[in-house]
């Protein structure tokens, strides 16, 4: 995947990460769902943390451009390729970075209705997910390179690559290994 990844195609994606996760946490019985082994997040942990970092983007993406340029600047280089966004990701991993501040879950554990809770927030994300893909739906092609918007651990990304973020931070969550 190049750096000029074609909106469709990086809505596709999306679409289709954003159904990974819905179906990944969906398979999780409701008794382990918000089980938690060691300092491990539970799959709700997992869930809660994907809307809380799918909110503030589609939020963001709703600014008016001359907003989000104003706060955050332009651009001073190329969008970096799906491959080398996701490299650059996992060695600040590698270096300890981890979710912080109102990324951390709540890390629920409810007693009862645990079924009713974990649907609640299966669907949130759903919700949630749905809004950012509307919202880059109204964004041209050429712009996803010309804003950026901060990133906690990668300092600012243009929205093409947020978006190459977004797809891999949800299929890394989204699969045995987690994140």
């Amino acid at each position: 995947m190049a750096g000029s990844t074609a909106k469709t195609q990086l809505i596709d994606m999306l679409t289709i990460s954003n159904q990974r996760v819905i179906d990944w946490f969906t398979a999780i019985s409701a008794e382990d769902f918000f089980i938690r082994y060691g300092e491990a997040w539970s799959a709700s942990d997992n869930v809660d943390h994907l809307i809380k970092s799918h909110q503030p983007l589609a939020k963001a993406l709703k600014l008016p451009k001359i907003t989000i340029r104003a706060m955050f600047g332009k651009p001073q280089r190329p969008s970096l390729a799906y491959e080398e966004l996701c490299q650059a990701y996992l060695e600040e991993i590698a270096r300890g970075a981890q979710a912080s501040g109102r990324y951390l879950p709540d890390q629920e554990n409810p007693s009862s209705a645990s079924e009713t809770r974990k649907r609640q927030l299966i669907d949130q994300f759903s919700k949630v997910s749905a809004q950012l893909v509307s919202v880059m739906e109204k964004w041209e092609d050429n712009e996803l390179d010309e804003y950026l918007l901060p990133h906690p651990i990668l300092d600012k990304l243009t929205i093409r690559e947020m978006l190459f973020f977004t797809i891999y931070h949800n299929l890394r969550h989204a699969s045995q290994e987690g994140d």
